[in-house]
């Protein structure tokens, strides 16, 4: 039988774009650590190997591979195996469970903030669980996104929008951390002529999936598969603001959980400025933007990357009168959700992230943009630059917050 791992040629390039092999040389690497060490597990030789764990999941080996292996997938199944077996760590389950406590944080926000910056209390928490006291957690909003979109009134309530309906799948920090970015994608694509509807949700589950619980995952992925396969029935485009939910909807649910109805709802998701760009290549886009004199350099995430998108949010953002926006190509910033907050990987985290930070130290930049979370988080905490989601940009370009308080 021919296993995907055969079609490893051991030519070394997922070693060569690695982040972490190039920081941490005791990482085993994409090519040992992926269809290497599958080709002994299948052999009965060996059952793990030493810091195999150190592996980010940024997926850039899925990327350049040139026989189309996943090596991530491949490096991910002793991991999986082992926590199918003993289950997360209690550190693991509360960075995997952050959505569980936004409800509660949100109602006490300064409360909630106000513990998690507190040294005596991050000691602690390093000491006890194991989370690095050093990486700033993300602050909780005053208000969820949900609580504002249920009152306020619709763009387009009683008359049809011009251009259909848009099913927004927003994920967590922007329902309990970011509420602001969720807006500003809801209030553009009004501005579009589009209707956003907004489906029950649960996480992703990626942060799930990094942390080996397919399981756990799985139950997220059919729950949200239950409530957006109505709208792709539909033909009603699926947008995501955040890169990596987006690749979980498209690949993850489908290749790594097999989730049924998967394919179904892939066909229909597009990252945010995926679905922007197709909108200005169909001449619907609105280009009515204010002038801007400001250089915006942008960070690809991994995640984005590994949807073989381009860059669409720079182009878009060159399109505003007075923007530059160019990308960085600074490879992977180091975060990688939970990954940067353990106490094991920080340091990890912070070296891989380095390229990255001197791009933007370099760039002299008031402020830089990024489509996912957990990068804007380790741009501002690393390089020390105000990092905005693109379509704030958009949002303040069109002019929508003359009308409506941030």
């Amino acid at each position: 039988m021919i296993h995907e791992y055969d079609a490893c040629l051991k030519c070394t390039v997922c070693e060569m774009h690695c982040p972490v092999l190039r920081v941490a040389p005791e990482f085993p690497g994409p090519k040992n650590g992926g269809p290497g060490l599958a080709r002994l597990r299948a052999a009965g030789e060996v059952a793990e190997l030493d810091h195999l764990d150190l592996c980010l999941g940024c997926r850039t080996c899925d990327t350049v591979c040139p026989s189309a292996i996943r090596p991530s997938e491949l490096i991910a199944a002793p991991k999986i195996e082992r926590v199918s077996r003993e289950g997360l760590s209690l550190r693991d389950w509360i960075l995997t469970h952050t959505s569980l406590f936004g409800p509660l944080a949100v109602r006490m926000p300064g409360l909630a903030n106000g513990v998690l910056a507190n040294r005596p209390i991050r000691w602690t928490m390093q000491k006890v669980l194991g989370i690095d006291r050093h990486k700033p957690m993300p602050r909780f909003a005053n208000y969820s996104f949900r609580s504002w979109f249920e009152r306020r009134p619709s763009r387009w309530k009683g008359r049809p929008a011009p251009n259909g309906k848009v099913a927004y799948f927003h994920g967590c920090s922007a329902q309990h951390m970011e509420p602001h970015i969720a807006r500003h994608v809801v209030e553009v694509l009004e501005h579009n002529g589009f209707e956003v509807v907004l489906p029950p949700q649960k996480c992703c589950g990626l942060p799930l999936i990094a942390n080996g619980d397919l399981k756990a995952a799985a139950g997220n992925g059919r729950y949200n598969i239950q409530h957006l396969r109505e709208w792709a029935e539909q033909g009603i485009p699926i947008v995501v603001s955040s890169t990596s939910c987006s690749l979980t909807l498209k690949h993850d649910y489908q290749h790594v959980l097999g989730l049924d109805g998967a394919d179904a709802v892939a066909e229909h998701v597009y990252d945010l400025f995926e679905f922007l760009i197709a909108c200005h290549e169909q001449g619907i886009l609105r280009t009515d933007f204010r002038r801007m004199e400001e250089r915006l350099p942008y960070h690809q995430p991994c995640h984005q990357r590994a949807q073989g998108l381009g860059v669409p949010a720079v182009h878009l953002l060159n399109l505003i009168p007075g923007v530059e926006a160019w990308n960085l190509d600074a490879g992977c910033c180091g975060s990688s959700g939970t990954y940067g907050f353990k106490e094991e990987k920080y340091e990890v985290s912070m070296k891989v992230g380095e390229p990255m930070r001197d791009a933007l130290i370099a760039a002299d930049a008031p402020r830089a943009v990024s489509d996912c979370e957990t990068c804007r988080w380790q741009m501002e905490y690393q390089a020390g630059v105000q990092a905005v989601h693109p379509i704030s940009v958009l949002w303040e370009a069109y002019g929508l917050g003359d009308s409506a308080s941030d």
